[in-house]
């Protein structure tokens, strides 16, 4: 998004990591309108030594009817833990589905092998269908909490969709949070794993 403004009125800002820009105030004010920015993101415009949030501006002190979003530190992270350590838990699932179907097949084997053909193929996805759809679901939950905070999270939820730790990293890095649960969940997969393969 571009736009004819005078070097003076020239803003940049960030958004996914990039350098957007140049716009004018007004433009500013319509992104955040639209919820594109929110009153954290950074801007800087010739002049400022470094970059600032958008509520630290002179545009963010136009918005005051408009409440900041709040506090990293008062949002819950409970969802976030909660993914952050279920790898763990999909290692215990899996060890329960996949013993259970060996233990039915076996029963099985000799009685029917229609129903054993149709158990095997309806079992085996759900070792990994049922990680993908609670991972998704804590991912989204999660990015509506944050809307509701006033975070922008539209763009993560495309991550929430795809990948749980790149959700994790994302949201510490939108939160100007350690990315402490981010790590645990590697820790988490890595050690599942390894046990698995015992």
């Amino acid at each position: 998004m571009t736009d004819t403004t005078t070097s003076e009125d020239a803003w940049f800002y960030t958004q996914g990591g990039e350098r957007k820009g140049p716009v004018g105030a007004d433009q500013l004010r319509e992104l955040l309108a639209a919820q594109t920015i929110d009153h954290e993101t950074p801007i800087w415009k010739k002049g400022q030594t470094g970059w600032q949030s958008l509520r630290t501006t002179e545009i963010g002190t136009q918005l005051n009817d408009l409440p900041p979003p709040i506090a990293a530190r008062d949002i819950n992270n409970g969802l976030v833990w909660t993914l952050a350590f279920m790898p763990v838990a999909y290692l215990l699932l899996n060890v329960i589905i996949l013993k259970y179907s060996q233990t039915q097949i076996i029963d099985w084997q000799y009685e029917d092998p229609v129903f054993t053909k149709f158990y095997a193929f309806f079992i085996a996805p759900l070792t990994w269908l049922i990680p993908i759809v609670i991972n998704g679901a804590l991912c989204i939950a999660d990015s509506m909490q944050l809307e509701r905070a006033g975070y922008n999270s539209r763009w993560m939820k495309l991550f929430a969709l795809l990948l749980a730790p790149v959700y994790l990293f994302a949201r510490a890095q939108r939160l100007r949070q350690t990315p402490s649960y981010g790590f645990v969940w590697v820790g988490t997969f890595i050690a599942s794993i390894l046990l698995q393969a015992l």
